[in-house]
């Protein structure tokens, strides 16, 4: 049987967009610059000013919705504060040694911030195997067994065993009384300055910068464990904020997309937000249109990983898919446009698929449907409030959790057109435009009785 040459060439590109190589290098070919914005918007380089002009303990905030190459950003960080003199950054991801719903305390992250230091540390192009032979690694690696109670880990190597024995080890902590917590606590902190004093010696710099990565992902599953996660966040990352500030370092820990716009957090701690790609110009200016950067922005995304991709589907029709994707990359490659090349198999005469193909239709359909399952109709008012006004103008507390679902399902995108606003996910526009708030007397919106909100 003789494979047509589209058919090779569909096969091509569905193996790019379907092995999803996750955070990428600045220097990776398949890097876009100038993603999110450049001079003033370009919050990276921001941020690293910040550090630049900053001494002694500093906190950070960074964060951005999934699907805007936050972890990505974070590496550039990272290349960009290892370029200035006198200044050495690592990152670690915390959660490669905790569950993503697990129900997280201050001790928990600080206990897992020593660990995954410890093991970046221990890596080749740190202090590698020396790290062991330093006072602070014995001792550590000897308190962890001990107070912490962690059997057969290895510095350098801890991720795997830690996570196996999670539950346990984090029980164990849960049951310590208050005077044995903050006791725990206190160390964990004055091992990670001693670490750092120890880089600083090492590497004979005056500036460490540790990037805790992964934190906006933290998330509970079902109603209940939701509401229950936010309330630990929220502790976490405002209440607690001064625990999280670690002698020695300036440290940046990666938070929920939410923090921001449900917390008074950025009146204290320096916070930097990624925003969805600007595929539509901002509400002042000419409200869900398309804005012409934006949409070459994604061509280029696209361009960087499969320079033919024109072949195949035109860019009109790229176009509205990266409109309806609300400038979300992972929606548009791993999701869009790998749906419409596995259609294409099926309709080879017909490619590249024009923006008016059924094909393009059919699968925006089937993500708009699958979308709107995602929220509830006691939901679609406070959806439409905020799509009314593009900012968060919340009548209940009690509404806060829920918000905060919306920006993790990605409900709700946040934008940067100079100033900041919001807006639902384009999937969801057709749902809740029709949808029609009845104000009682109080102010409140509530749904129509007996509305049919399909």
């Amino acid at each position: 049987m003789t494979i047509d040459s589209r058919e090779v060439l569909l096969d091509e590109l569905a193996t790019v967009l379907q092995n999803d190589p996750g955070a990428l290098d600045a220097t990776d070919p398949r890097y876009v610059p100038g993603l999110h914005g450049t001079g003033a918007e370009d919050v990276v380089l921001t941020l690293a000013r910040s550090i630049r002009r900053t001494t002694g303990s500093q906190l950070y905030y960074f964060s951005g919705q999934r699907g805007t190459g936050k972890s990505t950003e974070l590496r550039r960080l990272a290349v960009e504060l290892n370029g200035l003199s006198r200044t050495k950054a690592f990152i670690v991801d915390v959660l490669e040694y905790i569950g993503e719903s697990h129900p997280i305390r201050t001790i928990d992250l600080l206990l897992v911030t020593a660990l995954a230091f410890a093991d970046r540390l221990s890596a080749g192009d740190a202090f590698g195997a020396d790290f062991r032979r330093e006072s602070v690694a014995s001792r550590f690696g000897q308190w962890l067994q001990s107070d912490v109670q962690i059997t057969s880990l290895t510095l350098g190597g801890a991720k795997m065993e830690f996570k196996r024995q999670q539950q346990s080890i984090l029980q164990h902590i849960r049951d310590f009384d208050l005077a044995r917590e903050e006791r725990t606590l206190a160390q964990c902190r004055e091992y990670i300055r001693e670490m750092a004093v120890a880089v600083r010696q090492r590497f004979q710099v005056d500036k460490v910068v540790l990037l805790v990565d992964s934190l906006e992902r933290l998330r509970g599953v079902g109603d209940s464990a939701a509401a229950d996660m936010f309330n630990r966040v929220v502790k976490l990352f405002d209440a607690d904020r001064e625990h999280l500030r670690l002698p020695e370092l300036q440290v940046v820990y990666a938070v929920p997309p939410y923090l921001p716009y449900l917390t008074n957090v950025g009146q204290y701690v320096s916070l930097s937000m990624l925003a969805s790609v600007r595929v539509c110009e901002p509400p002042a200016k000419a409200r869900r249109q398309p804005r012409e950067q934006g949409l070459q922005v994604m061509r280029r995304v696209l361009d960087r990983r499969f320079p033919r991709w024109a072949e195949l589907v035109s860019p009109e029709a790229l176009d509205l898919l990266a409109l309806r994707s609300g400038g979300d990359l992972r929606q548009l490659l791993r999701r869009f446009l790998l749906d419409a090349m596995d259609q294409g198999y099926y309709a080879l005469d017909r490619l590249p698929l024009q923006a008016d193909d059924p094909i393009i239709t059919t699968v925006i359909d089937r993500h708009r449907v699958e979308f709107e399952s995602m929220v509830t109709r006691d939901e679609y008012a406070l959806l439409h409030a905020i799509a009314a006004v593009s900012a968060l103008d919340l009548p209940r507390r009690s509404d806060w959790p829920t918000v905060a679902r919306f920006f993790d399902i990605r409900a709700v995108l946040n934008y940067r057109n100079g100033v900041e606003w919001l807006d639902l996910n384009p999937l969801l526009w057709p749902l809740i435009e029709r949808f029609a708030p009845v104000s009682d007397d109080t102010g409140s919106v509530s749904a129509p009785s007996g509305s049919a909100v399909a």
